[in-house]
């Protein structure tokens, strides 16, 4: 990220909009990623922090935990794929480390310090790398929403669900904005 790329961020916990939409997102959904006979049930979550003008919404999915997807409320400047050249903010490929680690501040971190084992996996796998105390306690199998980053990430821009006053987006057919 350059300077001149610097986005402000905050926490949208006291932003009356940011709950109603925290509210219009966090439902239980069914979802697969190859075939419907892999479908899983699942809550998608809102991040808490808010990025720029928090006008558009991306998801992020990280690659180890498809379908299952975060909502992030971004800055309208922002940039994503093919419309990159026209945006004057970043895109949002830039923007993944700074947000991933928000996540992880927000929701925990689902590998271990040490060896970088998946919490995720039970107690017997984690220990066969790994004897800290992360891998041995017997209570720390990670849990969706918790991230596990390794092998990268997927996004893409999404529109803000019924019920909000929106604008078209100038930079995409997809993603529409919160009305200014």
């Amino acid at each position: 990220m350059t300077e001149e790329h610097r986005i402000e961020k905050r926490d949208g916990s006291g932003d009356a909009v940011h709950q109603r939409l925290r509210k219009a997102i966090e439902k239980r959904e069914r979802a697969y990623l190859w075939t419907p006979a892999d479908a899983i049930n699942f809550k998608p979550y809102l991040l808490p922090t808010i990025f720029g003008d928090g006008r558009a919404l991306f998801t992020l999915a990280t690659i180890n935990q498809r379908p299952r997807y975060w909502v992030i409320r971004a800055c309208s400047t922002w940039g994503s794929g093919f419309d990159r050249d026209e945006a004057t903010g970043p895109d949002f490929a830039e923007m993944t480390d700074d947000i991933l680690t928000e996540l992880e501040e927000s929701f925990g971190r689902g590998r271990c310090g040490y060896s970088g084992n998946s919490l995720f996996w039970p107690k017997y796998e984690r220990v066969r790398n790994c004897k800290c105390e992360e891998c041995t306690d017997r209570y720390a199998t990670a849990r969706w929403p918790t991230v596990d980053d390794y092998g990268g990430c997927s996004w893409s821009r999404t529109d803000w669900p019924e019920g909000f006053e929106t604008v078209l987006n100038p930079l995409s057919g997809r993603g529409n904005l919160l009305a200014a």
